[in-house]
């Protein structure tokens, strides 16, 4: 089935079209003043701005596809699939994280590795692992939208899958290239709207055409409730009936990734683009509450297609199924425009964030040390310009492939687009699990150094890829694979760092007077001492701690909130709401009101009377 679009339809999405692209043309001239222009807007942008550009790159219309999926099979136990990707991670960002990245002040993660490592051989080991990884997943990631794009184009707009990608991606790939960071930014504070507005308008149309019981009506026994359990009877024969080994790995997951900090490389650029690491922690609350709307509309589309749509045959291709047949002409232009500013908002930051790591850390580290700033500004678009035909060539050209991998690697073969679940699922869990421990302990532990950091994240990679590419592995449920991989690479790089030497002792002083981490950095807080008796940290950990505790409940209570208002279970909704409130309050008064004591203006200088120990 394809939708027929009207001319108002099309009218609408051409215009969006065309403001997105002219605003990229726009920010050409000011992107080009410099690399950090490019990549970070000379950190001239508003903490408001960045939030806005943050929340709707998560925004992205693959993974949505996936929710609204998860929603119409698994039901609501489908929030607990969301921990894979450490979806609570503005918490941590908003309590401590944010400024912790802010006051790193390099332009990329893995510059960030010399800042933590020295600039020595370990060092540098650790700065090209984490490029490695970086390109590596961005590049998995650009092909996975580029598949969500495929499905989407091919129910929604009537086009081939792959002539949608090359005519969407092409077209906005020229703002992208040309525009940079502060393009990036500016476009997605456009989408942000256009998303809002139609996120807002799908979740009221499915509120206003479903009910609870009509839903329960039409689902296996179960399907309401949001209660893990350890097998889920009407889940029999998928990769889901394990539900309760796989929601131990999935919040296991996300709660380690939420304290390594960025994964969705990325969201590392939002934070080192603020003005301060004051504004850092502000953009990660709001980052947070924006997300909202995002739940109450993949609900909508699921109870919709539930009500009222049968002999679905992919649950991916529900969403534009879905408005496909509950919009009216018009209003399905300003769906598509939505739908779309989901997609791009992630495109745009991957392909800008991964641009970033070729021409800061790879081409200007190693290529071209002494290149001029419009060289590498040329290189910079050639960079993105690669990354783009590269999502294209991997998401799109699935039967390639299966070709190339079907014997040899079947699992390779999935990446080449046969579902979302898989691709998203290999991504986050098994990708993920790879450099998942060493990104962890760079953060909290003072005697992880470069050469452990390297071992680990490259032993990490090669097993995920071995996983891939072996036929037995390839087939290991989530629950098998993760433990096996994130233990084996906590060995290797506890093991590799307990073997060489504790990184110099100088950077470690740095690092810590500058960037405040918390943890395991006895040696090294009484060695600042020792040099400066009058250093404080500028907030206890503890502290920072106890406003993860509570921002929590609250995060978790506003996205569920909203589903349940949707599915008209008020009851639920307003007890939820209720959470929302008493724990917003209690932020108010333990984070917001002692940011100007916790995050100085500068994020550098040291106040008085704190103990530092954590």
């Amino acid at each position: 089935m394809t939708l027929s679009l009207g001319p108002i339809d099309l009218a609408i999405i051409a215009l969006y079209m065309a403001i997105v692209v002219t605003l990229g043309v726009i920010m050409k001239r000011r992107a080009e003043r410099s690399l950090g222009s490019y990549f970070l807007g000379e950190r001239e942008l508003p903490w408001w701005a960045l939030a806005m550009s943050g929340s709707s790159s998560y925004f992205d219309i693959t993974g949505t596809m996936w929710i609204v999926g998860l929603f119409f099979t698994i039901g609501l136990r489908g929030m607990w699939v969301q921990w894979i990707w450490g979806f609570p991670i503005t918490v941590f960002y908003m309590a401590y994280m944010g400024a912790w990245i802010r006051r790193s002040k390099v332009m990329t993660g893995a510059e960030w590795m010399e800042t933590r490592f020295g600039s020595g051989k370990p060092g540098e080991w650790a700065r090209l692992a984490y490029t490695i990884y970086a390109v590596l997943t961005i590049t998995a990631f650009l092909a996975y939208g580029s598949v969500g794009m495929g499905k989407f184009g091919n129910v929604y707009l009537g086009l081939p899958e792959w002539l949608c990608a090359v005519a969407i991606i092409g077209v906005t790939g020229v703002y992208v290239v040309l525009g940079g960071f502060r393009g990036v930014v500016l476009v997605e504070i456009f989408q942000t709207v256009v998303l809002s507005a139609g996120a807002l308008l799908i979740a009221y149309i499915g509120f206003r055409h479903v009910s609870w019981d009509a839903v329960i009506a039409n689902r296996p026994e179960g399907w309401g409730s949001m209660a893990p359990q350890w097998r889920i009877g009407y889940l029999q024969g998928t990769e889901y009936y394990f539900f309760g080994l796989l929601a131990l790995v999935w919040v296991t997951k996300g709660l380690l990734l939420d304290l390594s900090g960025p994964e969705q490389l990325y969201d590392f650029q939002r934070f080192l683009a603020a003005r301060s690491p004051r504004e850092a922690s502000k953009l990660g609350a709001l980052w947070g509450v924006i997300h909202t709307i995002r739940w109450p509309m993949a609900m909508a589309i699921a109870a919709m297609a539930i009500v009222g749509l049968h002999g679905v045959d992919d649950p991916e291709k529900v969403l534009p199924m879905v408005l496909s047949r509950a919009l009216p002409v018009g209003l399905r232009g300003l769906a598509v425009a939505a739908l779309l500013s989901g997609f791009l908002a992630t495109f745009n930051s991957t392909v800008n964030g991964g641009s970033s790591y070729l021409v800061k850390d790879i081409f200007h580290k190693y290529l071209r040390p002494d290149a001029s700033n419009r060289t590498l500004i040329r290189a910079s678009w050639v960079s993105s310009a690669l990354l783009i035909v590269l999502g294209l060539l991997v998401g799109y050209f699935p039967e390639l492939m299966r070709a190339a991998f079907h014997n040899l690697a079947p699992a390779l073969a999935k990446m080449g687009g046969r579902t979302i679940d898989q691709m998203f699922t290999w991504i986050m869990g098994t990708l993920g699990a790879g450099v998942l421990l060493p990104n962890v302990l760079r953060w909290y532990w003072w005697r992880v150094n470069g050469t452990g950091y390297a071992a680990g994240a490259i032993s990490g990679m090669a097993l995920s890829l071995i996983q891939a590419l072996v036929p037995p592995f390839a087939k290991a449920p989530l629950f098998v694979t993760f433990p096996l991989i994130a233990g084996a690479v906590l060995v290797i790089t506890a093991t590799v760092t307990l073997l060489t030497k504790p990184t110099d002792e100088e950077t470690l002083v740095r690092f810590y007077r500058e960037v405040q981490p918390a943890g395991f950095w006895g040696p090294v807080v009484r060695r600042v001492q020792e040099l400066d008796p009058e250093f404080r940290r500028h907030s206890p950990f503890t502290m920072d701690v106890t406003n993860v505790l509570v921002g929590l409940p609250c995060l978790l209570a506003m996205y569920v909130a909203p589903i349940y208002l949707v599915l008209h279970r008020y009851d639920i909704a307003a007890g939820l709401l209720a959470v929302v409130l008493y724990t917003g309050l209690v932020l108010y008064m333990t984070w917001y009101k002692r940011l100007s004591e916790t995050c100085p203006q500068d994020g550098t200088e040291e106040r008085k009377g704190e103990d530092p120990k954590t």
